[in-house]
């Protein structure tokens, strides 16, 4: 039950959401960073609902899905259309992983072409678990060789476990993001084992959980050691966010600021669907007033459960 003191102070919030909406221009959920455009070149399995030609058809609920041991490895080669240099590349998992869990990748080489003859390797990964057993989720490589090739093939060589293989989408990227390190200024909430500090200790299995009605809109102020220009931020969810759904923010703003004392908002974000009930997982949003600040400072204006908010760690990149 929520008590009218509790109700008073988020229709207060609301509507001052409500004024702010009125002088500004708000920004949707968008992906961080654009893929490179793919097209199938070639591949393993039939054209059919859960063919390989949807691994690049930009729908992460539509998925590859083959179980042809015969074929193994399961080539895919994908067409850039032009000569072009990736920096990092992604998995998407499918829309049921966490039902079947056995059919994540876990070895695999990343070869580039320009004639579809020749093949540079440009990474290999053996064994490797960085793919977790949740749906629609993107976990990211950074190839360890480079250069400019229009077409980069992928052959699985091992799957988690059996040989039913399953991924939604393979996206290429033309730049590799690092996080910016950031130092905690200030926030909502103690410094406990679950205090608002934990969101830029490095950690996803540490978490800034809160629920306090009266202190809303939760604050987090992060200070980039100097006057960086910062294009997208990601938000990482808690360790547990999977057991307990509905502690994901939907409603927040980004402002920035170089005295701490005037802010500027730089992107506001109302109703938010990308974030899942996933635990440590990272999504990423644009800046869309991109400029020098040192300081930056997070206000989460709503929660999709009540007022109970927890995030594992707040990032921010170039």
């Amino acid at each position: 039950m929520i008590h009218n003191n509790n109700k008073n102070n988020m229709k207060r919030n609301m509507m001052k959401l409500m004024v702010l909406a009125g002088t500004m221009t708000l920004t949707t959920t968008v992906l961080a960073q654009s893929t490179i455009n793919t097209k199938l070149a070639s591949e393993p399995g039939t054209d059919r609902e859960e063919g390989p030609a949807m691994i690049c058809d930009g729908k992460t609920s539509t998925k590859w899905c083959v179980d042809e041991p015969e074929q193994m490895p399961y080539t895919i080669i994908l067409d850039a259309g032009e000569q072009t240099s990736v920096a990092e590349y992604s998995f998407v998992t499918g829309n049921d992983t966490q039902d079947y869990h056995d059919r994540n990748p876990v070895t695999w080489i990343m070869s580039g072409s320009n004639d579809k003859k020749n093949w540079t390797v440009l990474d290999k990964q053996e064994n490797d678990r960085t793919l977790r057993d949740e749906n629609e989720q993107e976990f990211r490589f950074k190839p360890a060789n480079k250069g400019q090739f229009r077409y980069y093939r992928y052959e699985f060589i091992k799957m988690a476990d059996g040989t039913r293989l399953q991924l939604s989408e393979i996206n290429l990227y033309k730049v590799a993001q690092t996080a910016i390190k950031t130092t905690f200024v200030s926030g909502t909430g103690n410094e406990g084992k679950e205090g608002v500090s934990k969101v830029s200790d490095g950690l996803f299995y540490t978490k800034w959980c809160i629920d306090d009605s009266s202190k809303m809109p939760y604050s987090v102020v992060l200070d980039a050691g100097t006057q960086t220009v910062i294009t997208e931020y990601g938000l990482v969810t808690g360790e547990d966010t999977h057991q307990y759904p509905g502690r994901n923010p939907h409603t927040w703003r980004v402002l920035g600021s170089n005295d701490k004392n005037n802010w500027n908002v730089l992107s506001e974000v109302i109703r938010d669907r990308s974030m899942r009930d996933e635990n440590e997982q990272e999504y990423r949003f644009r800046v869309k007033n991109a400029s020098a600040y040192r300081y930056y400072k997070f206000e989460f204006v709503k929660v999709w459960e009540d007022t109970r908010l927890q995030l594992a760690e707040i990032k921010l990149y170039k």
